[in-house]
């Protein structure tokens, strides 16, 4: 009986059991879309949205239309679950804290990026077991990355990149044996990278690259047989760079470590990774040779080892890469020749060679390279001539600091698409070619310190209306003013000094050169007065007209350069051309450079040329005064009106050149006081006021204080006053009360001497006599020695008799 009433419930168990599943079959489906459907209405409660006209995909969701069918970016299953959430660059503003994942456990697809999320990255996202791709990449999500992502057995892609989250990389993520891509790029990531990662065998891409990891490479990620693509550039990482990662990738197409602190040579066996496409290590400690095995990559199309320690030579090898785009390997100690296999290189568009110690002439081979786009070999030891340029899509060329010699290479007017040529410091000689003058796409041109000649006068016009920067400085070009100028209307720098130009500097200079922001004619033959048209030049911000035969007046409306009145928030004049390498977007920049005579020195500037403000017109034959006007020139920091014939006083208000670090009026007629206002200039570090006629007390205070040489006062007969020796007539000046004060010590001193020997002597006689007088003993051996004394002296005297 027991036993049939356990049965009977059994049974009834079992019935009850069955009708619930039943139940739940037939209910189930639709109230679980339904509480999905809930659950993203309720987050969605939560956001705001930073597109007010409602163009964002969110506001299709709506409890009156279907989820699966009607609302943007959801995607269901055959059941009606919510598989795929992908709502990127939506204009969601808000957090992940009210997504309830416990709800979408058939969700495989989650991507919110491109949103304006914040907040942390809730744990409970580990709910979510299906998930195959997460992608949370550019928001704002902060708090670390949350070690229960290792528990997504099921997950093959995770993208957090572009998110503040700071933290270290959890070990966790190991436990990912399905992740095949990992991109946490620009999270903020800190310490050592976990070597458990090594373990992720499915793996092709990871990228860790722009955060803040340091410690070494771990050997272990040898064990990410699959890899891809790697990148781990602009970090602090150190060590040398793993070899076994080369013998056990041999799928790697892309290797990028550049921006670290890697040491050591180049692994050789690199060449083992024959599928690779990208090799980036520039930006490093590395050293040693790079190795012949380097030819074996027939497949790379750029190869970047810049910026490091490689010594050697070019290995010839590099002939085989017939593939490769673009090569740089400048900023080393290479040395050597370059190989003629370099002529190879077929495909090559960039070559860049600089800052080098290579030498020798370069191989003729270079003419067989037809696509060339970008080439320089500047800042090396090369000789001979520059050879024949094969390519007519040249845009950049470089051939500056080197020993080349020869006439100007003719062939750089057959490539019209040529933006940037220098040829600076080099032993070029001869006339330059008419047919240069034709490049209308030029945008630099420097020739400057060579031994090239010519009349400019002769040449004519010219069709550069793009030029921006011309250098010709340091060479021994002859004739006026060069008329081919005249229609440069973008031209920005101008740098013609150190040459034999003469005459007058045309009238056409301000209409026609509005753009010059830097003007050079030092140490030429020119002559005249500068023309009123010069005060047009509103953009100009640096004049050097020095060591001349400039005369006149400085004229007033030179104070009229309105670039000069405020200070220059610039830092840095460069040309840039772009162009398209391995299909991307490729900027060719060129800083613009300028030898400056600043603080009386010779100084080059560059990369900080777009600072420099300043107005030298030394060593010409300007005569009168100084205009006043002259400190409406608020932006400037060298004035040098230095070996003229200017009279006068200097400008009571030369105190408002409040940026001033430079003024020198040396070796002119100036006369009167010196104005008191100049103690205002606070960064005023190098002055010369010598060989004028100067008078007054030299003024004090400030940074004056400072300029303690008497050498930038001297021949100046009416001065006196600190820092010179001269006492000032009145009694106020700094020299002589710096004299009395000396001298009342030194009266002092010789005093306190005196005082003590007479306090001395009087001690010392109180103490032999006071011992007479107390010392009945002492006085007694005292008047028996007198006696004996006495007594020889008497004996001596009779004797004598």
């Amino acid at each position: 009986m027991e036993s049939i009433v356990r049965n009977t419930k059994v049974r009834l168990l079992i019935l009850f059991m069955l009708l619930i599943c039943t139940c739940s079959r037939t209910i189930s489906p639709q109230s679980k879309a339904e509480s999905e459907a809930k659950a993203l209405l309720t987050w969605k409660s939560t956001f705001m949205f930073s597109d007010a006209n409602g163009s964002s995909p969110l506001w299709s969701w709506s409890p009156a239309t279907s989820t699966c069918s009607s609302w943007s970016g959801i995607k269901c299953n055959a059941a009606g679950h919510i598989t795929q959430l992908t709502v990127p660059g939506a204009g969601i503003t808000g957090t992940l804290d009210a997504f309830d994942s416990i709800t979408f456990l058939a969700l495989t697809s989650l991507n919110l990026s491109g949103n304006h999320l914040m907040g942390t990255i809730p744990a409970n996202v580990s709910l979510l077991t299906s998930l195959t791709s997460l992608d949370l990449s550019n928001n704002n999500l902060t708090g670390g990355i949350p070690a229960a992502l290792g528990t997504l057995h099921h997950l093959r892609v995770l993208l957090l990149r572009d998110n503040p989250l700071g933290g270290p990389i959890p070990g966790s993520l190991a436990k990912l044996g399905a992740l095949q891509r990992l991109d946490l790029q620009a999270a903020h990531l800190v310490d050592k990278i976990p070597v458990e990662l090594g373990h992720l065998g499915a793996l092709t891409f990871l990228d860790l690259s722009r955060n803040n990891l340091s410690g070494g490479l771990p050997p272990s990620f040898a064990g990410m047989r699959k890899m891809r693509e790697f990148y781990l550039s602009r970090n602090k990482l150190s060590g040398m760079i793993p070899p076994d990662l080369f013998t056990h990738w041999p799928k790697v197409t892309m290797f990028a470590l550049h921006y670290n602190s890697f040491t050591g040579s180049i692994p050789r066996e690199i060449g083992k990774a024959t599928k690779l496409r990208l090799l980036s290590l520039h930006t490093n400690n590395l050293a040693g040779v790079i190795p012949v095995e380097i030819g074996s990559l027939v497949g790379l199309e750029m190869l970047d080892l810049e910026k490091n320690s490689l010594s050697g030579r070019i290995p010839p090898s590099v002939g085989n890469l017939t593939l490769l785009v673009l090569m740089i390997l400048s900023f080393n100690d290479l040395t050597g020749l370059v190989p003629r296999e370099v002529g190879s290189m077929s495909s090559l568009q960039g070559l860049d060679l600089s800052n080098n110690k290579l030498e020798g002439e370069l191989p003729a081979t270079i003419s067989s390279l037809k696509n060339l786009h970008d080439l320089d070999f500047s800042n090396n030891k090369f000789t001979g001539t520059i050879p024949n340029i094969g390519s007519r899509k040249l845009i950049s060329a470089a051939f500056g600091n080197n020993n080349f010699v020869g006439s100007f290479p003719q062939i750089f007017c057959q490539i019209t698409s040529l933006e940037i040529l220098d040829l600076s410091s080099n032993k070029l000689s001869g006339e330059l070619p008419n047919c240069l003058w034709d490049l209308h796409d030029l945008l630099f041109l420097d020739l400057s310190s060579n031994a090239l000649t010519g009349d400019f006068q002769s040449t004519g016009s010219a069709n550069l209306s793009y030029l921006e920067s011309l250098h010709l400085a340091n060479n021994k070009f002859t004739g006026g003013f060069p008329t081919i100028l005249k229609n440069c209307k973008k031209l920005a720098v101008l740098d013609i000094g150190e040459n034999y130009f003469s005459g007058l500097i045309p009238s056409w200079i301000g209409p026609s050169l509005s753009s010059l922001r830097i003007l050079r004619l030092r140490f030429n033959l020119f002559g005249g007065s500068i023309p009123s048209q010069l005060s047009q030049l509103s953009h100009l911000q640096l004049l050097d007209l020095a060591s001349n035969h400039f005369t006149g007046h400085i004229h007033r409306l030179l104070a009229n350069f309105t670039s000069m009145m405020k200070p220059q928030t610039e830092f840095n004049m460069s040309t840039s051309v772009h162009d398209e390498v391995l299909h991307l977007d490729e900027e060719i920049m060129y800083v613009d450079r300028i030898s400056v005579n600043w603080k009386m020195k010779s100084y080059q500037f560059q990369g900080t040329i777009a600072l420099m403000v300043g107005i030298d017109l030394s060593a010409n034959s300007f005569f009168g005064e100084i205009p006043s006007e002259i400190a409406n020139l608020q932006g400037i920091r060298f004035l040098n009106l230095s070996r003229n014939h200017l009279s006068g006083c200097i400008p009571e208000n030369i105190g408002d050149l409040e940026l001033l670090e430079s003024l020198d009026c040396s070796w002119n007629e100036l006369s009167g006081a010196i104005p008191s206002s100049i103690s205002k200039l606070v960064f005023l570090s190098s002055l010369n006021l010598s060989n004028n006629h100067l008078s007054g007390e030299i003024p004090t205070g400030n940074q004056l204080q400072t300029l303690d040489d008497p050498s930038i006062y001297k021949n100046n007969s009416g001065l006196c006053g600190f820092p010179l020796s001269v006492a000032c007539s009145n009694g106020s000046g700094t020299t002589e009360t710096l004299d009395r004060s000396k001298k009342h010590d030194l009266e002092i001193e010789t005093l306190y001497f005196y005082y003590s020997i007479i306090a001395g002597l009087g001690l010392g006689l109180w103490l032999w006599f006071g011992s007479l007088v107390l010392f009945r003993p002492w006085r007694s051996f005292l008047f028996s020695c007198v006696d004996r004394i006495q007594d020889r002296i008497m004996k001596g005297c009779r004797a004598f008799h």
